[in-house]
Formats: C-alpha cells, sequence, structure tokens
C-alpha cells in the first residue's frame, strides 16, 4: 500500500506542469554537466552531509544558543551544495515521499497566511523561519537516502551532543549553579531546588532537547541488542540512563510529562512485540513493568525537587507559571475564535503584535505554550489541520514499518520506534510549553520526520537497501 502512494505520488509530481517541468529541467541540466563533473559533484553533497553533521554539533554550542541566524546559515550552506551537487553529476539523488505531500501542503498555507497576515512584514519574518526548517527536512531525506550508515552517524552525533549537555548539567547540578532567570515560584516551591540549563540558557529548552534522544537511545539499545552487539546496547542504555536523570534535574514539568507518555508507549509497544515474537519473556513482562513503576515512585519520593515539581501541576492558579500559560491560553482562544480562517500571521513578532490586543495578564508571551494551539492562531483551522495529519501519517507509517512483515525491517524496526517515540514526546511537551520552535528542538523534529519518511527496505543480516520505487 505504502509502495502504491509512493509510485502515484513520483508520477504526479512528475506530470505536474511547474513542479515537474522545473524538476525535468534540473535532470537536463544534470545529465549534461555530469561527465565532466560527476566526481565534483559527488564530493560536494557527501560535504553537505559533513555540514548537517556540523549543525547538530552546533545546537549545543553556546554561541548558537540564540544565534538563529548561525544555524540557517549553516542548514541553508548544506542545501546549496547538495543542489549543486546534484546538478553537477552527483550520484545521490532524492526519492520522492507521499510524507512530501503535507510537508509542501504545510509550506504552502504557510505561504499563503504570511501574505494575507495584517502583521505582513513581521509574518515574512517567520516564514523565512518556517521555509529554512522545512527546507531542512528536503535536505535531512537527501543526505541520509545515499547510506544507512549515515543514518546511524547522525544519531549518533545527537546522542553525543546530548551527553555532552547532561555531564554539563550534573557539573552544574553539583555547584549549584543560580538560574538565570525566576523560573520558579517561590510561594508554592520550596527555593525550587536546582535547575539545570548547561549551554542553553534555559531548563525547559535543554528538556526540549533531551526528551526526543531518550527513545532514540532506547531504540538504538534494541537495535544493536538485536545484532548481538552488547557493548554499543549497554553504551545507549547508559546514555538513556544520563538523559533522564538530566531531565530530572532540569525540573521542567513539560517534560516530566512528555518523558512518562513516551516510555509508556516505547514499553507498550516492545512488550506486544515480545509477547508476539519471544514467548519465552512473556512471564518477565509483568515483572519489568511493576519494577519500572517502582523505579519512578522512589524517583518521586526521594527527591524533594522532583515532588515539588510534579506537586506544582496540580497548583492550578496559586502557581504563577500554571496562572501565566493558563492566562495566555485563553488569549489564544479568543485570537484563533476572530481569526480561525487564515489565522493572524506567521512567527512570533506577528504573535507578539497581536497578542497586545487579547492579553489577559500582565505579561507578554513569546507563543502561545500550546503547539497546536500555536499552528491554529498563526495558520487558522487549515493549517491545524494539516500538521494534525502531517504528525499523524508519519506516526502512521512508523507503525507500518515496526510491524511489516513482508519487508522484514529487522533490528531496525527498534530505530524506527524510538523515531516515532521521539516525535510523540515532542508532540506531548509541546502541548504545554513553546520551546518546539527553538532550534535546539525544532531541527530535531524535522531529522526524526525526515527518517521515518525515507525508504527503508532491509535484508535479513540488517543492511538497508534503498528502494527506488
Amino acid at each position: 500500500m505504502s509502495c502504491k502512494i509512493e509510485t502515484w505520488w513520483q508520477n504526479t509530481f512528475r506530470q505536474s506542469l511547474l513542479l515537474g517541468g522545473i524538476l525535468s529541467a534540473l535532470d537536463s541540466v544534470k545529465e549534461k554537466l555530469k561527465p565532466s563533473t560527476g566526481k565534483v559533484g559527488s564530493l560536494l553533497q557527501k560535504l553537505a552531509f559533513l555540514i548537517v553533521l556540523a549543525l547538530f554539533l552546533a545546537l549545543g554550542m553556546p554561541q548558537f544558543a540564540n544565534d538563529k541566524m548561525g544555524l540557517a546559515l549553516i542548514t541553508l550552506a548544506s542545501v546549496f551544495l547538495w543542489v549543486l551537487g546534484y546538478l553537477l553529476g552527483g550520484e545521490e539523488k532524492r526519492e520522492l515521499s507521499h510524507i512530501d505531500i503535507l510537508v509542501l501542503s504545510l509550506m504552502g498555507i504557510n505561504i499563503i497566511c504570511a501574505f494575507s497576515s495584517h502583521y505582513l512584514m513581521a509574518s515574512l519574518k517567520g516564514l523565512a523561519k518556517v521555509i529554512v526548517y522545512i527546507g531542512s527536512y528536503f535536505l535531512f531525506t537527501a543526505v541520509l537516502q545515499a547510506s544507512p550508515k549515515r543514518r546511524l552517524i547522525v544519531l549518533f552525533t545527537l546522542l553525543l551532543n546530548g551527553l555532552a549537555l547532561a555531564f554539563y548539567g550534573f557539573y552544574q547540578y553539583k555547584i549549584g549553579v543560580a538560574p538565570l532567570a525566576t523560573w520558579e515560584d517561590p510561594s508554592v516551591e520550596g527555593g525550587g531546588g536546582t535547575r539545570i540549563f548547561a549551554t542553553m540558557g534555559n531548563p525547559n529548552l535543554l528538556a526540549g532537547f533531551f526528551t526526543p534522544l531518550v527513545p532514540i537511545s532506547l531504540g538504538l539499545s534494541l537495535y544493536f541488542t538485536e545484532l548481538k552487539k552488547y557493548i554499543p546496547a549497554a553504551a545507549s542504555i547508559l546514555l538513556c540512563g544520563a538523559l533522564v536523570l538530566a531531565i530530572v534535574f532540569t525540573g521542567c514539568r513539560g517534560a516530566y510529562i512528555a518523558l512518562g507518555a513516551c516510555l509508556m508507549m516505547f514499553g507498550l509497544c516492545v512488550s506486544v512485540w515480545a509477547w508476539k515474537n519471544l514467548p519465552a519473556v512473556r512471564k518477565y513482562l509483568p515483572v519489568m513493568f511493576l519494577a519500572i513503576i517502582v523505579a519512578l515512585a522512589l524517583v518521586v519520593w526521594k527527591v524533594p525537587q522532583v515532588q515539588e515539581r510534579i506537586g506544582s501541576m496540580f497548583s492550578g492558579r496559586d502557581h504563577s507559571s500554571n496562572s501565566y500559560r493558563m492566562n495566555v491560553w485563553i488569549a489564544s482562544l479568543h485570537m484563533f475564535a476572530d481569526n480561525w480562517w487564515l489565522g493572524i500571521g506567521v512567527g512570533n513578532e506577528a504573535f507578539r503584535l497581536a497578542y497586545g490586543l487579547y492579553m489577559v495578564s500582565g505579561f507578554d508571551a513569546l507563543g502561545t505554550y500550546c503547539v497546536p494551539l500555536e499552528i491554529a492562531v498563526e495558520n487558522g483551522i487549515a493549517g491545524v489541520l494539516i500538521f494534525g495529519l502531517l504528525v499523524g501519517l508519519v506516526l502512521l507509517k512508523a507503525h507500518h514499518l515496526f510491524w511489516d512483515k513482508e519487508h522484514n525491517l529487522g533490528a531496525w524496526r527498534f530505530v524506527i520506534l524510538g523515531l516515532a517515540g521521539a516525535v510523540f514526546a515532542l508532540m506531548v511537551h509541546g502541548m504545554v510549553d513553546t520551546v518546539f520552535y527553538r532550534p535546539q528542538v525544532h531541527f530535531i523534529f524535522w531529522l526524526c520526520v525526515s527518517l521515518i519518511a525515507l525508504p527503508w527496505n532491509i535484508y535479513k543480516e540488517g543492511n538497508i537497501k534503498i528502494n527506488t520505487v
């Protein structure tokens, strides 16, 4: 079924008067240049992949904590090199995916909403960011389609970056680093404890960076276990433990919720798979679940900071952070009600200009603190429906790949499960926070979407053969 959809989309795209014509022109240029510049083109495409690795390393560097322009330039440089390499006859090519349809639709609705916005200049700035992020999707699917090793390399690059930030966070926790802003409500929490933020200056942002890495590391641990490579499997488990501990030390309540949700989702999928395929371990599954529940209960019981942060979720308006979010949600719902068709415009600058007309609290807001509500406010009902369909289709394809018996993904099914868990965790965290739109988090989202969107066809020994259908 998936293969038929891919074939239909590729034929439709190539028969399009506009897009098909552009693609044909590019192919024509490539064929003319290939005999003399093919090697140069392949080299440029490999360089584009190295720049993608540099992008994911840069996400944790302090100089890029607030430098969105620098990360955008890195992304655009990689896009330029890959396209130039393609035109010069490089060996790598990007196959079309049915997920491209919704990604392009998301781009289209953002363009329409930006140019129809009352805040045109602010919306154009927001649209530029959207173009970079969606461009990264096409970039990631292009550079990671060429080789299965690249998919593992980019994931390990991201995880090692996370590990370095986690250790820096542990150092901050040990010395009791002072906060850079007022994150806690002292009227509810007894001092709040130390909240780590590493190089990112914000514990919620750091937690948003860590949260999707937990299911990815779990997926890699099961991938290596399936291949009987126990040393990297154990290393992935230890890395996962370090990330979970770092999330605890951030004190981010949204990340706590997302972590619990994605671990439940991951554990349920693995348990059902093990129940069907490994009858010998069935009797151990209840014990494993009980052990996990007991471990989580001990963490909450023994760590006062975790107790305080979880307890503050149920404080309602008695907690200033809760009250602030509720006020923003109410104002944002009113904004959506008045602009439900095409929204108020794209980006946080357009949001801030419109928010002043609906403000409930005495504080400014950078966003709605809820991803679906943010999209609804910026892009209207069409935008939130398209984004919902995109996330749903990505998770549906991951579900299909995990359970597919026809192509037999083998150990790679657990990598797919980890990526799906990462998308799920980002969506859960995004329901109560605004860090989803920060590049340190948003690039991870598009990486996960890109990897799931890739064509997967697995040999029994675990090597990937790129499916050109």
